[in-house]
């Protein structure tokens, strides 16, 4: 099913960004529903600092679909022609802004985001 809630662990106030197990940022959803949600966050790790921001629009807005068009916006750069896979237990998003597909899902009371520009990061 495609509600985004099925897939996002808690998503009000100030969250943690983590890649393994050091924290490297801080960051908050502006906006979360059914079927959109924004993250705004930053990052200072590794000697390198900047933003991780996601915005993710599931366009269809049909609870019941598995596999539809959707809208993802990674740090300004928007692709309106990708699709979102919500078959195994993970909303896989394939995007041409991404080498590979980004998956998001539940994990550890947060949510995981793998695969995220090489990198995967842990939000809560």
């Amino acid at each position: 099913m495609a509600k985004l809630d099925s897939y996002f662990g808690p998503h009000a106030g100030n969250l943690k960004i983590y890649v393994g197990f050091f924290s490297v940022g801080q960051g908050a959803f502006k906006h979360f529903d059914q079927f959109e949600a924004a993250f705004n966050g930053s990052y200072n790790a590794f000697g390198q600092s900047g933003t991780f921001d996601i915005q993710l629009a599931l366009t269809d807005k049909n609870p019941a679909a598995q596999n539809e068009p959707c809208t993802i916006t990674l740090n300004g750069k928007t692709d309106n022609a990708t699709k979102y896979d919500a078959s195994n237990g993970k909303l896989a998003i394939t995007t041409a802004l991404n080498p590979a597909p980004i998956d998001i899902y539940m994990s550890q009371n947060g949510t995981q985001v793998d695969e995220i520009s090489g990198h995967n990061l842990w939000i809560g």
